[in-house]
């Protein structure tokens, strides 16, 4: 099963090499309120959301928690904690639905992204303009 052929972010992978990356993904589904990881954890996956919503929650230096954005179906969940110095998630996210997510482990989207300098680009330019 090809998960992103589909998915405009990896629209210049080679079906073949579209193909590879999914035989090493896998499907994931959260329950209401699962946590699918934490504010300051450190990212060992990149993340796709195939249905449902997802919420992003921030805590403050105070520890007061809100809710800052909502994701929906086939955006990406990871991107800015791979590019800040220490890598570090900089959000909780939570499920507000049922939803299932593909888990593309660190190693092979930092694969992928030495393949396809413009992978690397795309990525950049989602980060500015979530920032």
């Amino acid at each position: 099963m090809n998960y992103f052929e589909d998915i405009e972010l990896f629209s210049d992978l080679s079906v073949e090499d579209q193909n590879s990356l999914s035989d090493f993904c896998q499907t994931q589904t959260l329950q209401t309120w699962d946590i699918l990881f934490h504010q300051w954890d450190e990212p060992q996956a990149m993340y796709v959301i195939s249905s449902g919503t997802l919420l992003v929650r921030k805590q403050s230096d105070t520890g007061e928690s809100r809710d800052v954005a909502t994701l929906w179906e086939w955006e990406l969940v990871w991107e800015i904690a791979f590019f800040g110095e220490p890598p570090t998630r900089n959000a909780t996210i939570v499920a507000q639905e049922e939803s299932s997510i593909i888990v593309i482990i660190k190693f092979w989207i930092e694969q992928m992204m030495n393949k396809y300098p413009d992978l690397y680009n795309k990525v950049k330019k989602i980060i500015e303009d979530r920032t």
